[in-house]
Formats: C-alpha cells, sequence, structure tokens
C-alpha cells in the first residue's frame, strides 16, 4: 500500500549533483556519476556549494553493478578515470578536513588520500596528463594562512585608477587565491607551479605539457561580467605566462579549447548582459596578439566551447540547437547539420573539458535531438563533414544540458531524474542501469494536470496542478500557488518533490508559467498569476478561500507583489525575498547592479536615471496594502537575501501586519544546499504556517 510522502523521504531523494559532470572510463566498463542526498548536506558556511552532500557511484555498464569507491569518506565529487583506466581521481572530504584529492585503484579498491593537496572550490576538475602519471588540480596555496580581519575596513573607488585596485569584500563575495597544483600519482609529491591567481576552469594541453585557465583580474563598476587574462601554465616548472590580456568574460567561463597540435587557444568573450560574443585565436607560446575570427549573433549554449576537431582544421560549435562549423584555413562559417529545419540539437555526447570533439570511428558525433516533424526525441549520429543525420534510437529525455550525454563505442548514455540508461548504438533496446530513487515507487505519487489560462495580456499560458490522488472535482481544497516569474513549470518538475510535500499533506499545488517581456515586473506577475488561480478555482479543484501563496528568491520577490497589490491570499511564505527594496538592492554589492538594471529587475536604466521605476517595481512601497500573514525566511549567509528579508520583517511589522521570520545561522541563498537539520526545520515551519491560515 503506497505511504504519504516525507520530508524524510525528500531529505533521501538522489540526484545527479548540478553541474558535476560524470566519466567514462577508458574500456567502456565503468561510469562514474556523482548523485547527492540531503541527508549528507552539512551547513552551508562550509562552502560546498552544489556538491554539498555529493557522493560518488561507479556503475557496472554490464551488471548494473553499484559501487561507491569512497564510501568510508563524508562526500565525494567530480570523479575522473586515469588514461589507463585503472585510477579514478576524485575531490573528497573527510569529517571535519579540507577538500583534498582521492585515488582510487580499480584493481584493488583502495583509496590513497593526498590530504596534502588541498583543493580550493568545488567546480573544477581533476585533469590527467595524457601519460597518466600526474594530476592537475586548483590548490589553496601552502603559504595562504587566514588571517584577522582588520579593526578598520577602508574601500575607495577613484574613478582614474583600474577597477582591480579598487574591489573588495563590500562589493563583492571574497576571492580566494589558488595555484596550479600538480600531483605525482606514483609518490603523492605535490608542486605548487604558481599562484596568487583566481580561476576556476582550467584546460588540459592535448600533449600533457601546459594548462590554459582564465585568471580573473578586475571587475567593472557594474559587474555585469569580469575581466580575464587567458593564461599558459607550463607543467615543467616554467613561468606562465598570458596569451590574451583583459578578456571580457560572463558567467559560462569555460569556453576555452586547445588546437589538436598545441598551438593555437581558442576563447569566446562575454560581456555585458546582451552583448555580442567573440571567438579568438592566439598563439599558445604568445608570440602574436589575438585575432577576432568570428562576432555570434546569438549566445552559444552554457558550456559550448566551440571543440576542434581532431585533424585541427575547423571548429564546431552548438548554437540554437544547430550545428555549425568553421573551416580555419578560409574563415568560412557553415551549417553542418543538413536536416537543420526538422532536427534540434540539444546537447552532444563529449567528454566535459576536452577541447577535440568526440567522434565514433566513422566521424560521427552522437547527439540529442528533437524531430520537429513528429516532436519526438532521439539519440542522433551527426556525420562530422556531410552533416547528414542518421536516427539510432528513440530517447525520451527531458532536454538535456552539457553533462547529459557520454559516449562509449557501443552505447550513449544519458542521465534524468530518474536515472542512467544506457542506449545502443546497433538499435537494440535501451536498458536501465541505475534507478537513483527505486523506493519511490511505495510513496503515493500526486495527480498532475496541466491547464490552460489566458492572462491579463490575452497570451495562453499553462500551469501545473498537482492533486492528491483520490481528488475530484469539487472537492475545492486549500491550495498553495508557488511562483518564479519567467518560469516554464509546465514543461518542468523542479518542485516535484515539493508538490508531494503538499499533496500529501491534503493541499492542491499550483505551478504556473509567468513568461513576462516587458519593463512592469509587478503588473505582468499579478496578470498571470490571478488567472491561473481562478482557473483553479473555476474548476472546482481549489477554494477561493484558502489560497496560500510561496515562492524563493525572486519568486519570493513575486510573493510580495501578490500580497500587496491583490486579496487573493490568505497566507504567504517568502523565502530570501530577493528585490523587494530595489533602491536598497541596487546597493547591497556591486554584483546587484548589473541584476537591477536589466535581468530579472527589468528596471531599464541606473537607479537614477529610473528613480520612478525603482519605486514601481520595488514591493516595499506597498507593503501598506499587505494583509495577508507572512513568513520570511533566509539563511544568515545569503546577504542580499538577508538584507532583503529583513526589510520585509521590519516593514511589515512597523505597519502592524501579521509577520514572522526565521533567520538560519550557517546557511546560504540555495535552500537545496542547506543542511538536513535546517531543511527539516525549514519544511515544518512552512507547513505550520499554511496549516494555521489555510486550513484551521
Amino acid at each position: 500500500m503506497s505511504r504519504a510522502f516525507t520530508v524524510d523521504d525528500l531529505l533521501n531523494i538522489n540526484q545527479f549533483t548540478s553541474r558535476c559532470p560524470w566519466d567514462l572510463s577508458p574500456d567502456g566498463g565503468l561510469l562514474a556519476v556523482t548523485l547527492s542526498q540531503g541527508k549528507r548536506r552539512v551547513p552551508d558556511d562550509t562552502n560546498y556549494g552544489a556538491v554539498n552532500g555529493a557522493y560518488i557511484v561507479l556503475i557496472d555498464v554490464e551488471t548494473g553493478e553499484p559501487i561507491e569507491p569512497f564510501s568510508d569518506l563524508q562526500m565525494s565529487w567530480a570523479g575522473r578515470w586515469s588514461p589507463d583506466g585503472q585510477t579514478l581521481a576524485a575531490y573528497v572530504v573527510i569529517q571535519d578536513a579540507p577538500v583534498c584529492v582521492g585515488l582510487w585503484n580499480r584493481q584493488t579498491r583502495e583509496v590513497f588520500l593526498v590530504s596534502n593537496a588541498v583543493i580550493s572550490g568545488w567546480s573544477a576538475v581533476p585533469l590527467w596528463t595524457p601519460d597518466g602519471h600526474r594530476i592537475v588540480v586548483p590548490l589553496i596555496p601552502s603559504d595562504c594562512v587566514s588571517t584577522k580581519s582588520p579593526d578598520i575596513i577602508v574601500q575607495s573607488y577613484t574613478p582614474e585608477q583600474p577597477a582591480s585596485n579598487q574591489h573588495g569584500s563590500v562589493f563583492e563575495e571574497p576571492d580566494t587565491d589558488k595555484c596550479v597544483g600538480v600531483v605525482e600519482i606514483s609518490s603523492g609529491i605535490v608542486t605548487e607551479l604558481t599562484s596568487d591567481l583566481n580561476f576556476t576552469i582550467s584546460r588540459m594541453a592535448p600533449d600533457g605539457q601546459a594548462v590554459a585557465l582564465l585568471n580573473k583580474i578586475e571587475y567593472p563598476v557594474d559587474k555585469p561580467h569580469f575581466i580575464a587574462d587567458v593564461n599558459i601554465v607550463p607543467l615543467d616548472g616554467r613561468e606562465p605566462y598570458a596569451v590574451a590580456r583583459k578578456v571580457p568574460v560572463n558567467v559560462h567561463a569555460c569556453r576555452l579549447s586547445w588546437s589538436p597540435d598545441c598551438q593555437t587557444i581558442s576563447y569566446v568573450t562575454g560581456g555585458k548582459w546582451g552583448d555580442p560574443q567573440h571567438l579568438y585565436f592566439t598563439r599558445a607560446d604568445g608570440s602574436t596578439e589575438p585575432k577576432m575570427v568570428i562576432e555570434f549573433t546569438s549566445s552559444l549554449g552554457n558550456f559550448q566551447m566551440p571543440w576542434w576537431t581532431r585533424d585541427g582544421t575547423r571548429l564546431i560549435w552548438l548554437q540554437k540547437g544547430c550545428l555549425y562549423h568553421l573551416s580555419i584555413e578560409d574563415g568560412r562559417i557553415r551549417r553542418l547539420l543538413k536536416d537543420s529545419a526538422q532536427m534540434r540539437i540539444n546537447a552532444i555526447a563529449q567528454r566535459h573539458g576536452e577541447s577535440v570533439l568526440h567522434t565514433d570511428d566513422q566521424g560521427n558525433i552522437l547527439a540529442h535531438a528533437i524531430d520537429k516533424r513528429d516532436n519526438l526525441r532521439y539519440i542522433v549520429r551527426i556525420h562530422s563533414v556531410s552533416g547528414e543525420v542518421a536516427t539510432v534510437c528513440h530517447a525520451p529525455l527531458s532536454i538535456p544540458d552539457e553533462f547529459t550525454l557520454i559516449a562509449s563505442g557501443r552505447s550513449v548514455f544519458a542521465r534524468d531524474r530518474q536515472g542512467v540508461q544506457a542506449y545502443p548504438l546497433d538499435r537494440g533496446e535501451a536498458t536501465t542501469l541505475l534507478k537513483t530513487n527505486p523506493w519511490q515507487r511505495d510513496v503515493v505519487q500526486p495527480v498532475r494536470q496541466l491547464i490552460e489560462f489566458k492572462d491579463a495580456n490575452g497570451r495562453v499560458q499553462k500551469a501545473a496542478l498537482f492533486l492528491p490522488r483520490d481528488t475530484r472535482a469539487g472537492d475545492r481544497l486549500p491550495m498553495v500557488v508557488t511562483i518564479y516569474p519567467g518560469s516554464n513549470f509546465s514543461r518542468s518538475d523542479r518542485y516535484a518533490s515539493e508538490a508531494r510535500l503538499l499533496t500529501s499533506a491534503g493541499y492542491a499545488a499550483l505551478y504556473p508559467d509567468s513568461i513576462m517581456k516587458d519593463n512592469n515586473p509587478i503588473e505582468q506577475i499579478v496578470g498571470v498569476t490571478l488567472p491561473a488561480v481562478n482557473r483553479a478555482i473555476e474548476m472546482g479543484f481549489a477554494d477561493k478561500n484558502r489560497v496560500g501563496i510561496w515562492g524563493h528568491s525572486y519568486g519570493a520577490y513575486g510573493v510580495m507583489a501578490l500580497v500587496a497589490h491583490t486579496r487573493a491570499f490568505r497566507a504567504a511564505v517568502a523565502n530570501a525575498p530577493f528585490g523587494i527594496n530595489m533602491t536598497s538592492t541596487y546597493v547591497i554589492d556591486v554584483a546587484r547592479i548589473g541584476w537591477c538594471e536589466g535581468k530579472q529587475a527589468r528596471n531599464g536604466g541606473s537607479l537614477w536615471e529610473k528613480r520612478d521605476a525603482y519605486i514601481e517595481n520595488s514591493p516595499i512601497f506597498a507593503f501598506d496594502q499587505v494583509e495577508a500573514p507572512v513568513l520570511v525566511i533566509c539563511g544568515t549567509l545569503d546577504v542580499p537575501g538577508s538584507v532583503n528579508a529583513r526589510e520585509t520583517f521590519l516593514g511589515l511589522r512597523r505597519l502592524g501586519k501579521r509577520v514572522e521570520m526565521r533567520e538560519y545561522q550557517r546557511e546560504g541563498h540555495v535552500m537545496t544546499n542547506w543542511s538536513a537539520k535546517d531543511t527539516r526545520d525549514y519544511y515544518k515551519s512552512v507547513f505550520n504556517w499554511f496549516n494555521q491560515y489555510l486550513k484551521e
């Protein structure tokens, strides 16, 4: 018999760790994936970010047998196979110790810890040299010691001076100096090659003689991007040097690749939000100035490099669902995909971080695509020269990303929320190698419906409505609406776990799409959310007098906009209500300036250029109209979110409104990274709040 879904179930869910690549052993036998569980997470002040609660699982692709190589350790992630496939290198955490390098021997199944290789950050992966004798990792320099904060902190800005001398902790999160470290596998000796760097991504040269990296050097005053040098760090101990200087780089800072002969570096610039991107070539020895080759008319997909072909004659990249290639000889750009009108490419099966494009023995690229003619999804072969497309098999995956596909000579492996599937290239039946959460078959599943509604502008939009399994039209349940302006919830299961918690507790759960186009966010949020709520009420599933609203970050901004401008909601929960007072959010730190001027806030200019817009788009100035009780939640390490949360609490308190604030020490902005203890308390508090006002 099925049972209700609980918070403990939520913490038991295995999911693939965000932005953490997987790796297939060279013989195609073992697949290294990184999963995470909420119950393994520790307080967010440990700065593990998206890998909090992570652990590596190896999957035998023939038998499906799972192996946990670092089972005795607290956490592990970013597993990377040696060229001979006998050693797995990963980043690991021993209880209450810094992140270090762990090596797992495939034959003996023993673990060797390189505890003196203290890793800086969590987003990079270990890079093996082609001979398998060394790995390159980002280290915290051995002479980097923590110092006591001064009694007086001075920040200044002089327009005539470079921005690199004028940034600090007040304006941005402090950066930790790193060095390029080399670990000798046989001896465990660690060598620091250079220090005083600030990088997250590095690329190994195909010959293993050097790494290239983007070293952040300064930030523009509005910080919609950063400025970096492209540095080459030789692994033989020679001095590092720059081959390109002052390169504008956006958040997708990994678009950097080596030519197969190691003579040329290609990189993509990305400046302010919406600015054109450009592809540059530069000589790897620094002997020539960088040359701009292409201006991209539309942004590349996340983490699309571009990649070099094995013969070094072309570059290939994925852009807006189509493959393009550039001839190095004549500089001409062509569409590679012959069936581009019918096929939309979602992701390419490419080993993460490699500069040379992976093809099979016949020169085919393996990819996931949607056939626009039948709207079905497939694994496809695309010939890297002719562009001919051949369908391999049906693959009903959700839209995959760069970390979704990997290929061997016999199969394409794909992952989604349900687990890992193997799609054979001989057109055989797909098999499931790993089910991430088989225990969920014992948990009652809600009924999911798609409903359509017209927003205030007459546009047809959709919403996902989750109902308890035995719900009938006319039951009129209490309903909780979750919003995030700009989202497409109808095509996503991002909040599926919270929907199951709500339906298990007897609520209907509504997740409306909210496509936004103009610079009046509050008006649009109201204009898209209320019609969705009214549609659920008209269908007889929700009680109009028992509707609550819930949101996180920009979603909490929407929550406060709705309760300040409507009377539709009996209770509200706002997690880290980012942007509720844009006049203060604007100057919390430099990173928020770009957010307020463009992006989600949609003010269209600076605070002084668009003064009225900043007030009109700030819910705090209408707090006197709030009637619904509001629960405000934040982590104290979330500087913008906690500032806005306190403004929300103090403003409502001053106005005599019913409000409660819960601040969680040692937690940050991303709530899915919170510790198990705080996660349990968070959900208990949220459900107590809604039960009090929507059920009693």
